[in-house]
C-alpha cells in the first residue's frame, strides 16, 4: 500500500505525490520540499487529502 497526497489547486486542477506506506511526508522531506517536488506554491492550494491506495 502507498499513501498519496492529493493537492486540489484553486484553479481546479489536481497534483498527486506518492509517499511510502505509513508516512505522511517522504522521509526527511519538509512540506516546502514536497511542494517544490509537486511544482506548486502554498498559495495555490485549495485542499489537501491523504489517500491510501494499493500498489
Amino acid at each position: 500500500m502507498y499513501n498519496f497526497r492529493i493537492y486540489t489547486l484553486r484553479e481546479g486542477s489536481k497534483r498527486m505525490i506518492k509517499l511510502k506506506e505509513g508516512e505522511s511526508f517522504k522521509e526527511g522531506e519538509s512540506f516546502k520540499e514536497e511542494l517544490q517536488r509537486a511544482g506548486i506554491q502554498e498559495t495555490q492550494i485549495f485542499q489537501m487529502q491523504l489517500v491510501e491506495k494499493p500498489e
